[in-house]
């Protein structure tokens, strides 16, 4: 059977959706969901702040769209006969954002229906009416890493001091997710990063260097095993030590590339029949996910070479965590 074939075949779609949608709620996805919960809870008290931080690949934005659905399905306060309310605004910094820009994809983001043009006072005028109208709680700003001190200084500090003074004015809670780069931007913003620092969240890749880390990465590997089993997709048991490093080895424990492996996987599958190593090894022979691993098939090698590959791997790991949050 060709892969054309294999990629068209009726029942395999669905299954690929539905692995695509879902996402497990692990103990560090519910600690950043809890975290993004008590900061909104101090809205209308004081201007609060949370920094949600990780390298791509870690669920920020998964986080963010997962605890935006779920708190609106609890509101039944949000309709009324004198307004609507929209508690949050999550919103997608613009690349190289100036202050104008910022507002305006806020403006975008919301449900404001008029110009988005004029000045940036009169948008500044426009985001305080919508705020107030609104009742607006919650800000939250992912890819915070575009406020960059590499891009114009000029455009930096308006953006950071507009933030703060939203904060101030209407007792917001902002939420701001992003990479390790932003993490070191905004800590050189003294008055800004103040306002955040009570809580920050940092995610990062599973590892196996311990115990904990075991058990932790086994719990995830098991999730997307009962998920894909409850589709009727039978697949290796992933949660063993030994298919724990070698996953490890292949995708640096970075769930968006291992969800990408095992779709991989997926689409190559037979009905019925098992998702093998054997399969995961080919899958990932067509993606190569982990590009410093060159021709190494972490799921086809030895076990004691994978092993070798591991012990390198959580020693770069460990040096790759320091320097992320080391303030230059």
């Amino acid at each position: 059977m060709t892969d054309r074939n294999k990629r068209n075949r009726p029942g395999l779609k669905p299954v690929m959706t539905e692995f695509t949608k879902w996402r497990t709620r692990h103990n560090r996805f519910e600690q950043a969901v809890d975290d993004i919960s008590r900061t909104h809870a101090m809205s209308g008290l004081e201007g609060a702040g949370m920094l949600l931080m990780g390298i791509p690949g870690l669920g920020k934005s998964s986080i963010l769209a997962s605890y935006c659905k779920h708190h609106l399905a609890e509101r039944n306060d949000l309709e009324s006969p004198e307004r609507s309310k929209e508690p949050i605004l999550l919103v997608s910094v613009p690349a190289e954002p100036t202050l104008k820009t910022l507002i305006q994809e806020i403006l975008l983001a919301s449900s404001f229906e008029g110009s988005i043009n004029g000045t940036v006072g009169e948008l500044r005028q426009k985001l305080n009416e919508l705020i107030h109208e609104r009742g607006v709680e919650l800000l939250i700003l992912d890819e915070f890493q575009h406020f960059l001190r590499e891009q114009a200084k000029s455009n930096t500090r308006g953006v950071v001091n507009h933030i703060k003074l939203m904060m101030d004015k209407h007792k917001l809670a902002v939420v701001m997710a992003g990479t390790p780069a932003g993490y070191r931007s905004i800590a050189n913003y003294e008055e800004l990063y103040q306002r955040f620092a009570q809580r920050q969240t940092r995610l990062t890749p599973f590892q196996i260097s311990s115990e904990a880390d075991l058990k932790a990465f086994g719990a995830y590997l098991k999730a997307c095993t009962n998920f894909l089993e409850r589709q009727e997709v039978k697949i290796v048991p992933l949660s063993n030590k030994e298919m724990m490093v070698r996953l490890y080895v292949a995708t640096r424990g970075i769930p968006r590339l291992i969800a990408m492996l095992l779709k991989m996987a997926l689409a190559d599958a037979e009905p019925n029949e098992t998702i093998t190593r054997n399969d995961l090894a080919r899958a990932y022979t067509k993606a190569p996910i982990n590009p410093e691993l060159k021709n190494f098939n972490p799921l086809k090698a030895p076990y004691e070479r994978v092993l070798d590959r591991a012990e390198k791997a959580t020693k770069k790991s460990a040096l790759e965590n320091k320097n992320n949050w080391d303030i230059h």
